[in-house]
Formats: structure tokens, sequence, C-alpha cells
């Protein structure tokens, strides 16, 4: 919950610092709160440290998706996500491991547990400060000079990022997918209880652990694959192909959660154990697509880049407070509506642990089967709602670059040759330097200073509200604002059309 409160901050902070550093401060809170957790006897300063992770994470997530999302051009970002969601399910399932076979030893004297949160704690410090000194953030050096140049505050800066916001909760693909997010994150939230279902059903504690593995390390396999199959179908259909191909993803998962809660067996005997791991590995494979397949990727597409990480944050903050209750309503469903009795474990009464499995299990399969139903529901706007909302992006981020040009005083041809002259001049650099000689760089001439920098700040907010009004009036507002400058640089409307070029 505290994660998700947070994650607004973690959406305006890549305008106050770079992402690498924004990265590595999340990464050191809750490197602090873990290793002070580990430390704690009392279990009412237990719950607020721990709460304090979730600032960390709230400033982390959000920074991360933004920048993958930089780094990697459309065609590629599916696999992109892919492969972070594939390292974000290793670290959980290694996570795991290391605390279930450290928690009961004492190395150095230390109860294990104890040594658990401390030695995360050391290892996130480490990650954290690896972030702050490599990252880069390909955007902020030219954020940061055009705020310098135009005179721009810390209360002008927020109150753009503020109008950002408004803008951003304006785009119908932005709203339908925070949609489906909220509904989606229930199922997800819900398979907390899987464990509870397969030792009431019969398995051993390292049987039912195994098949929580394999959930876990299918599905980051299945991210990595949903990515590559929404490259792929966006290639093949950029409109619609990550669209069908994540209704596929959605719409296959109830088959599988019936069968799972419904058809296997319930016993524990070891053909049982492998038709259990070949249903869940199937279905943790093939309904991990959405993120990696369509959500990630397409909030890339919708909005300028400078507003991406806003976009990551609010689909953090909305989807992490409705998941953050999905787990205690299937236990309520289990008790109020299908009977589930006793407490959270296995009695050794035969005939009343499966009683249990299935009152659990029916609803696991609520909790699954109707959420996933409104999902592919949800998803079905993406088809009317997602390519006008990228045409608008790709549009509103053209005019900006033409108008920069023009108040720059630079024809396209003239940016051409500039961005010529630079590479050719820093690959002249790159062949001296081979040859052991030194030589001062070339700059071409440059212009008085940057048309993004006379723009200034309200840039920061501009592009994103040009996505509720028209592209060509938010360019529009940018000329009035710019007075003399804008004046000289004359109507966009006499170039050539943002679809032409």
């Amino acid at each position: 919950m505290m994660q998700a409160l947070a994650s607004p901050l973690g959406g305006v902070s890549s305008a106050l610092a770079p992402r690498g550093a924004v990265i590595a401060a999340g990464c050191l809170i809750w490197a602090t709160f873990t290793a002070l957790f580990g430390t704690l006897s009392s279990y009412a300063l237990a719950v607020p440290v721990l709460a304090m992770n979730g600032l960390g994470l709230a400033l982390v997530i959000p920074n991360v998706q933004s920048l993958t999302a930089d780094y990697y051009p459309p065609g590629a970002r599916g696999r992109a996500f892919g492969a972070l969601w594939l390292v974000i399910s290793l670290g959980g399932m290694l996570g795991a491991l290391y605390a279930t076979n450290m928690g009961a030893a004492t190395p150095l004297g230390v109860p294990g547990w104890r040594f658990v949160f401390v030695s995360v704690a050391v290892a996130s410090a480490g990650v954290g400060l690896a972030n702050g000194i490599w990252v880069h953030d390909p955007g902020y050096a030219g954020r940061a000079a055009a705020a310098r140049e135009a005179g721009a505050s810390l209360s002008s800066t927020l109150r753009a990022m503020g109008a950002g916001v408004l803008a951003v909760a304006g785009i119908p693909t932005f709203l339908l997918i925070i949609t489906q997010g909220i509904v989606g994150s229930v199922p997800y939230a819900s398979l907390i209880f899987l464990t509870l279902y397969l030792q009431l059903a019969g398995m051993s504690d390292a049987h039912a652990s195994l098949l929580v593995a394999a959930y876990l390390a299918g599905g980051g396999v299945g991210g990595l694959i949903g990515g590559a199959v929404g490259d792929l179908a966006a290639r093949l259909s950029p409109g619609h192909g990550r669209i069908l191909a994540t209704q596929f993803s959605v719409a296959v998962g109830i088959p599988f959660a019936w069968v799972i809660f419904r058809v296997l067996p319930m016993d524990g005997s070891t053909p049982t154990f492998v038709l259990h791991l070949i249903v869940i590995l199937l279905f943790a494979m093939l309904t991990a697509w959405p993120g990696p397949c369509c959500n990630n990727p397409v909030f890339a597409e919708i909005v300028p880049a400078a507003q991406r990480n806003l976009v990551y944050a609010f689909d953090r903050c909305f989807e992490g407070a409705v998941a953050a209750f999905a787990a205690p309503l299937v236990g309520l469903l289990a008790e109020k509506w299908y009977g589930f009795s006793g407490a959270s474990t296995v009695t050794g009464n035969r005939e009343r642990d499966l009683a249990n499995a299935r009152a659990l299990g029916s609803a696991l399969l609520a909790f699954l089967a109707i959420p996933w139903f409104i999902c592919l529901c949800v998803y079905s706007g993406l088809h009317w709602t997602y390519p006008e909302d990228k045409r608008k992006a790709l549009k509103l981020e053209m005019e900006l670059a033409e108008l920069e040009m023009r108040v720059s005083g630079l024809s396209w041809d003239e940016a051409g040759e500039d961005r010529e002259a630079r590479r050719g001049a820093a690959e002249e650099q790159r062949l001296l330097a081979e040859e052991g000689r030194q030589s001062r760089p070339r700059s071409p001439p440059k212009p008085e200073r940057s048309a993004r920098s006379r723009i200034g700040a309200a840039t920061v907010a501009a592009p994103v509200q040009g996505l509720a009004r028209s592209p060509r009036a938010s360019a529009a507002n940018l000329r009035g604002g710019e007075g003399a400058e804008a004046g000289r640089a004359g109507s966009l409307r006499s170039w050539p059309s943002a679809v032409s070029l």
C-alpha cells in the first residue's frame, strides 16, 4: 500500500534528478529500512519500518521502466520488458530460496532471519550505488539545461508536472490499461494462497514449494516469450497486434484456472505432482504476457518521452492499491461463501483438509476467472483508442521538433547537415584516438541556444496536454508563449504535415 501511495513521487522525480540517481536513492531507502527491520523485536515498530520499503520501491520501479522504454526502440521494447520481467521473477525465486534455507541457520551466531534481512540490505545498497554511478539518463541533461536557461524554479517545474499528470489522465488508452490493470492485478495477488491450496490438496511441503517455484519460473520465461510475441505481433499489425496477443494470454488463463482448481486430482502421489507441474508451468508461461507484451510498450508510445515516468508511476499507484486488498478478499470469500473453516494450515484430518482445499480453490477460481474476463473485455477497447493515441503522440513529437528547428533558425536540411557534421567530427576523433594521436574535438556552429531551452519549462506539461486536445493546437500554444521568437518561427501550418514526415 505504501508503494502504491508513494508511486507519484517516483513519477515526478525524473524532473528533479537523473533517473539513475533516483533509482540509487530508492535502493538505499529500502536497504536502510530492510537492515533496520532485521534488528527489531517489536511488531509495532516492524509495520512502519516495512512500510517504508514501499517508498524505495515507488522511486525505483517507474524510473527503471521509463529508462527501459528510452533505451530501446519501439520494435524491441517487448523483448526488453520481457527480459526485465524474467530478471524480476528470478530475483524473487532466488530470494525465496535464500531466505528459506538461511532462516533456520545461525550464521556468525546471528538468527537466520535477521541475517537474511541485513545481508539483503547490503546487497541492495551495493546495487543502488552501482545504478547511481553507471546508469545514464539520456534525457535529463537536456531537460535540466532547458530549465536553467528558462529560469524555471522548483515550484514552476512541479506545477508543470501537475499539469502533465492531468493531461495523462485524459488519454483514453491510458485509462483503459489502468482499468484492466486494477482488475487484472487481483488474480496475481490472489495466488499468494497457491501454496496453501496445494498443501491442503495433499501435496507435501517439498512438492508444494517446487510447484510454486515452477509457477514463478514459468512466469519469468513467459514474460520473455510474451515480450517477443508482442514485438512480432506489432510488426505484423502495428495497431492491433500487441492487443490481440495479450487478449489470447488473458483468455487462455480462464480454462487453465478451471483445470487446476476443479479438474486435477487432489492427492500427493508422484503422478499427480508431475501432472500439476506440467499444467502450472504452461499456465504461468501463457498468462504472463500482458505487461511485457502490451501494457509497458504501449505506455511508451502514447505520451512524449518526457512523460513516460508519470505513466508508469500512476500505473503502479492504481494497480498496487487494489492488489493490496486482493488476498484478504480471497480469504474472506473462501470462509463466508465457500465454507472454509479453521486455521489456514494443514490439520492432518484428510476429509477436513480436502473440504478446505475445495473451498479455497473455488475462491481462487472466482478471483481469477471473473477479473480475467473483465480484462478481456476492457482490452477490446484498445483496438479503437490505441492507434489514435499513438498517432497523436507521434504527431505531437514531430511538431515539437519542427517548432524547435523553426525557432532555432534551422531548416530540416540544415538540421540534417548539423547532425552529419557532428557525427563526422566524432568519427574523426575516434580514428585519431586509435592512431594514438590527440586532437581537439571539432564542433559545427551552434545556434545561440536551443529552441527547447527557449521554450523552457512549459514543454514539461505542454506535450501531454496536447494529447487531450489537438496536437497542432498544443504546438500553437507553445508558439504563442514564445512571443517574438515564435513570431519569427512563423506558422507551423506552412510546414509539411507530421504524418507525411
